[in-house]
């Protein structure tokens, strides 16, 4: 092809700077919604003058035209004013990820010896301060400008908008042709080159992809990536829609819980992807309800987009797919809106611009054969020819034709589509970021155990590619070990590592080098081998009387007075209380029981243990029934044919029904019993008890102090096991475990009075008190293993990955933001999702299992958990048990696989967990069944009480983590512990 002449330009080509825009655009769209971030927009009139006044800021504080400006701003209002802002004064942002770490931005610093530096105090869980102080150290004379978000949570800026509009005096003239931004480009090392685009060259980039996209003052476009990003800001992005009068929506993050109701909230009609999130966003499509149906256009690139991918986006998201090929250099090819579907899916596009120019050439620089696979030259109107300051990369990066090579591998269709095959230069692609082997490598062997590894990219079905360490295998450092280390060396967390690969005989080539292909390989063979309402019973009494006091008082004072054979169960706002028995259901290792009357029933099982607790509820002599009971924790090693370290005498499962039933909402007790005498008897019972339970944990010497012990006990032990599990791990036995750590309390405690005042004080999605045979305890359960609806709809709600909850709001929502985005916290909980996804599909129809809400945040007492709730039908001939035994015991209280993490925690708990994870549980005759998993919670033995909980150990766990985790989940009891009179 010809070469391009760079003084040659299209007859469109823009003379306009990119800091007059914003006065531009208010003269034509006034009070239109430019931007919207959280609860705060901004009109087009409003954009221009807070820009205009920010300009006037900077300029105050020294900026001029010609510096450069290290902007490191989230998705907001405020990095759109900060922008136009430097764009106003000509002077020149050098736009940073939010998460670049401590080395890139030196990197930086050194190249574009920026006068400024303008950042939050904190991003998501990244706390800027210890880095800005860093940084001052290096580059002291740095001027650092902080948005604090306690003053500015959203970013807006608002406080540095007060100062008057920039004096047209002060304001400089500024040229389209001179350059207006500097991008950042992960390119052949890796390490951040600088990319100078004009004013010019870059409104054209913008202009011309509006056009492609056909874009108008209706389209409403969601900045789901980072705004730093060329895909999100001008391809075409912000300033696209900006330009035709279109209205942006900031995320702060893509994850689909934030994303799906933003696009619903304000109607979105167009966003970018990379393919990672592509493919999380039409799993969350299966479960997640929102309105999406305004999506008329996505985007997807920064990574090549396999087509089964591409297919699947009309189908299941009802919109257009456009695929984008393009670099921060310059070139970008797109397919079109009136394009075939098999060039949709099957390339991606042709340049945007007539004026680009392309070559395919191979390892001789020769040019190829249509069709033919080679290394993609290009240059054209907005491609640059050279990075900033840097000579020597120049000299590889560009021919001397000014072309720029790429370093991806393209080939060409017939009608001039390019169809992307990978790099030819050791980069990998991690969900859309390029990581250099090289540089991982180099800092990797700063390590002062390490003699030299190889970095290589291991195919992912979730991040295009995952980053693998290959070392020898006399190396004795875990994964996060390692991740720590390089933490510490500044390494920006997307090019952490996700996998750890021992070698003891190193692959090579023919001509004698390591073979990276090979690794791969075997890296990829390592991680391949390894609403409901319960119907009171038939052929009784029953009667409705009004409550004076709370359900929670009139529980607790019923309580103290009724204390055997008593289960009391919180579901949804209502209490339910069953007590004395008329009739008990035991299973044990090798038989059932039913036990009514003074008789007693046996059924033997022969291992089908649920087929002998339906023949002893079949032999209760009524139709209709409602029981309460407890499963030990050891009942799942029966389930798994394990031994279940309990003696034979002791049952794994113990059902109540009761002689005596309530039901206690808010103003009023539904009241259930067998005959006309016990209603009277249990009427005068709860009008005793309808009062204010009163509080006496501020009585002297009754509310017991036990933080120390929660913190000390125990502790280093515990740490230990830890260290041990992380190592089975790494050995391929399993991939989690839950283990616990007990703290025995050598008091006499109140349960009841306990229970009273945790109650208060935490937010359950089920609650119990029991005194039930040889189980004495109450607790407060952050999740149900199992619901069952007499339609036989059944669901779960796994409950993986923790942070703290405090009494300072802010704090909670750092912590927050910190476990939304906590690689390990997502990782657990992602898994334990698709467990759980898969026992559904055990004993339900298979196209009816579903999510139904994944991976949100719930509050738990002194905890905040990622929370993700599934949901299936039965299938036929299945019934409310199959699905117990196929969830039991809940895989956030055990492990993954759970067979190999029962005999883990057998291996590394000393005694067996009884009630401890296992589960409380209502059932009732028409199939419905709630179970609700036993955490935090207060145990009464034989010498004593205890207190119980665990962590989720998974490879990438630190020990002193998980114990620290399992001090948060035991204060959400432990703080309110109260001692008997």
């Amino acid at each position: 092809m010809n070469t391009l002449i760079k003084s040659e330009k299209p007859d469109n080509w823009p003379d306009t700077p990119l800091g007059s825009l914003p006065v531009q655009l208010a003269n034509q769209f006034a009070g239109r919604i430019a931007v919207c971030c959280g609860p705060d927009q901004i009109t087009y009139l409003e954009l221009a003058d807070k820009s205009c006044r920010f300009a006037n800021y900077l300029h105050q504080a020294g900026v001029r035209k010609g510096d450069n400006v290290l902007l490191q701003l989230p998705n907001s209002i405020g990095f759109l004013v900060a922008l136009f802002a430097l764009f106003r004064l000509g002077a020149r942002p050098v736009l940073a990820m939010p998460t670049q770490g401590e080395n890139d931005l030196k990197t930086l610093c050194q190249t574009a010896l920026p006068r400024m530096w303008l950042y939050p105090d904190h991003y998501l869980a990244h706390d800027f301060k210890p880095l800005a102080t860093r940084i001052a150290e290096c580059l002291p004379d740095l001027q650092q400008v902080v948005v604090y978000q306690a003053n500015d949570p959203d970013c807006t800026l608002r406080t540095f908008c007060q100062c008057s509009p920039l004096n047209q005096l002060d304001e400089p003239k500024v040229d389209a042709e001179d350059t207006a931004l500097l991008l950042l480009s992960g390119g052949s090392t890796g390490t951040p080159k600088l990319i100078p685009r004009t004013h010019a060259d870059y409104l054209y980039n913008a202009s011309i992809m509006a056009e492609i996209c056909r874009i108008n003052s209706d389209t409403v476009y969601l900045a789901t990536l980072s705004a730093a990003h060329n895909f999100t800001l001008s391809c075409p992005g912000i300033l696209g829609v900006l330009l035709s009068g279109g209205k942006i929506v900031m995320a702060r993050t893509p994850s689909c819980d934030e994303i799906f109701p933003l696009i619903e909230q304000h109607r979105v009609t167009m966003t970018s992807l990379v393919p990672p999130l592509l493919a999380v966003w039409l799993d969350c499509c299966a479960w997640d309800k929102s309105d999406l149906s305004s999506l008329k256009l996505l985007q997807v690139g920064g990574a090549r987009l396999e087509s089964t991918l591409a297919a699947r986006v009309q189908p299941e998201l009802g919109c257009q797919l456009q695929q984008v090929f393009g670099m921060a250099e310059g070139l970008i090819c797109c397919t079109r809106l009136d394009d075939p579907p098999e060039v949709i899916i099957h390339t991606q596009g042709r340049p945007a611009s007539q004026w680009d120019r392309l070559r395919i050439v191979n390892t001789e620089n020769h040019e190829v054969g249509i069709g033919e696979t080679g290394e993609l030259l290009t240059q054209g109107p907005y491609t640059i020819t050279g990075y900033y300051r840097a000579p020597q990369q120049n000299l590889t990066s560009f021919t001397k034709m000014g072309e720029y090579r790429s370093g991806d591998l393209v080939r060409l269709t017939e009608e001039g589509n390019v169809i992307v095959e990978g790099r030819i230069k050791e980069l990998i692609n991690r969900a859309g970021e390029k990581v250099s082997c090289a540089e991982l490598e180099e800092c990797i062997a700063q390590h002062p155990d390490i003699e030299n590894c190889v970095v290589v990219g291991v195919k992912d079905s979730d991040l295009v590619e995952r980053i693998c360490v290959c070392l020898s295998e006399h190396h004795r450092i875990s994964l996060v070990e390692l991740r720590v280390f390089l933490q510490q060396q500044g390494m920006s967390n997307f090019k952490l590592p996700d996998q750890l690969l021992p070698v003891t005989n190193w692959p090579v080539t023919p001509v004698g080098k390591i073979d990276r292909r090979q690794l791969a390989v075997m890296a990829q063979y390592q991680t391949t081998n390894d609403d409901r309402r319960f119907e009171p019973p038939s052929s009784s009494h029953d009667e409705v009387i009004p409550l004076q006091a709370s359900p929670l008082d009139v529980t607790c004072n019923f309580l103290t007075i009724h204390q055997e054979k008593c289960i009391a169960y919180e579901k949804d706002a209502c209490w339910y209380i069953g007590f004395d028995a008329l009739a008990e259901i035991h299973l044990y290792k090798d038989h059932c029981e039913l036990l009514m009357d003074g008789k007693c029933k046996h059924f033997t099982h022969q291992h089908d243990y649920l087929h002998s607790i339906q023949q002893a509820l079949s032999a209760l002599p009524f139709s209709r029934w409602r029981a309460l009971g407890v499963g030990d924790f050891e009942l799942s090693y029966l389930f798994h044919d394990l031994p279940t370290r309990v003696p034979a005498e002791r049952p794994l499962l113990q059902l109540l029904i009761p002689r005596f039933e309530l039901m206690l909402t808010e103003g009023k007790a539904h009241l259930q019993v067998t005959n006309s005498t016990d209603l009277i008897l249990l009427r005068q019972q709860l009008m005793a008890a309808d009062h204010i339970y009163m509080p006496v944990e501020l009585e002297p010497g009754r509310h017991l102090e036990v933080r120390e012990k929660l913190s000390n006990d125990d502790s280093e032990s515990y740490k230990q096991k830890v260290k041990e599990a992380i190592k089975d791990i790494q050995r391929g036995y399993y991939k989690k475990v839950i283990l616990s750590r007990r703290i025995c309390l050598d008091e006499s405690l109140d349960l009841v009075a306990s229970y009273h005042f945790g109650r208060r004080h935490n937010t359950p999605a089920r609650s119990f008190l029991v005194n039930f045979n040889q189980h004495q305890f109450m607790g407060f359960s952050p999740e149900t293993i199992v619901e069952s609806t007499p339609q036989r709809v059944i669901s779960t709600q796994p409950l993986a990955g923790t942070r703290a909850l405090t009494k300072n709001e802010q704090e909670n929502i750092r912590l927050r933001e910190e476990l939304i985005s906590d690689t390990k916290e997502i990782a657990e909980h992602a898994i334990s999702v698709k467990l759980a996804f898969e026992e559904l599909l055990q004993v339900c129809s298979p196209d009816s299992v579903s999510v139904h809400k994944f991976m949100h945040v719930l509050p738990r007492g002194t905890v905040q958990h990622l929370a993700s709730q599934l949901q299936g039908t039965l299938a036929e001939g299945r019934n409310c048990w199959d699905a117990l035994k196929a969830l039991f015991p809940a895989v956030t209280a055990s492990g993954i696989p759970k067979r190999a993490a029962l005999e883990a925690i057998a291996a590394r708990e000393t005694e067996p967990r009884g009630a401890y994870s296992g589960t409380v549980l209502m059932l009732d005759s028409d199939g419905a069944l709630d179970a609700a998993l036993v955490l935090r919670s207060l145990y009464r033995l034989d010498n004593g009480f205890a207190l119980q909980a665990g962590a989720g150990i998974v490879e990438q766990s630190h020990p002193m983590r998980e114990c620290m985790e399992t001090q948060e989940k035991l204060q959400s009891i432990g703080l309110y512990l109260i001692r008997e009179r």
